[in-house]
């Protein structure tokens, strides 16, 4: 009988500092000053309006990692228990759970959870490529993709370009290369619209919250 490794541990998502100019920071964030670690080939990816989870082999858990499942990432926690057996040991698959409906109410998701990031045993951040490759591997639909390429200008707009405040929270962008856990504040960074949080808070206490609509 094989002898396999013990559960790890959860480990929290790190937080990810605002550029400076998004509108949408507050007195409680971080903003990144320095964008001298954006070389190399970026990518821009649109900010979910969901829920931060990961999956590994073992658990599935929010951002808060204690804070338990909730109902509204039901659909999530069934995809989870589908593809746990295929993730490595010490691996984390980050996504976000857009089953329910909060601030952005989406019609044509690809899936009621969306990859943006995985995490090998070492605690990097693979590149975009393995993580696509990854997505693929499990059959799970990855977040939109709005520009890749060199120039951090033009990363930096294709947002503006392809979307709007009224249906999208924002953007991520990243270096395209592998990344280590010290180096993720300097590498991944966000710009949030103004005001990005428009619902109340109750709806997370009620049991008929609003879901989003899906492509198929």
């Amino acid at each position: 009988m094989r002898n396999e490794p013990e559960p790890a541990p959860a480990r929290k998502y790190p937080r990810t500092h605002h550029l400076p100019d998004s509108p949408g920071a507050t007195s409680d964030d971080r903003i990144l000053t320095d964008l001298d670690g954006f070389t190399g080939e970026l990518v821009v990816t649109e900010k979910m309006d969901g829920g931060n989870v990961t999956f590994t082999r073992d658990l599935m858990y929010a951002r808060s990692v204690d804070s338990g499942t909730h109902p509204w990432d039901r659909p999530a926690k069934a995809l989870w228990a589908r593809v746990a057996h295929e993730i490595p040991y010490g691996w984390r698959i980050c996504g976000e759970s857009v089953w329910a409906r909060r601030s952005v109410a989406y019609t044509d998701l690809p899936g009621v959870f969306l990859v943006f990031a995985v995490w090998d045993a070492t605690h990097t951040l693979r590149s975009w490529d393995e993580t696509v490759e990854w997505a693929a591997l499990l059959e799970l639909p990855l977040v939109p993709v709005l520009h890749r390429g060199p120039d951090l200008a033009t990363a930096r707009a294709a947002w503006s370009r392809q979307r709007d405040a009224d249906g999208s929270e924002g953007f991520v962008v990243r270096t395209a290369a592998p990344i280590p856990e010290a180096e993720f504040g300097r590498r991944v960074a966000k710009w949030v619209r103004p005001q990005h949080v428009r619902t109340e808070a109750s709806w997370r206490h009620r049991d008929d919250f609003a879901v989003n609509g899906f492509a198929h």
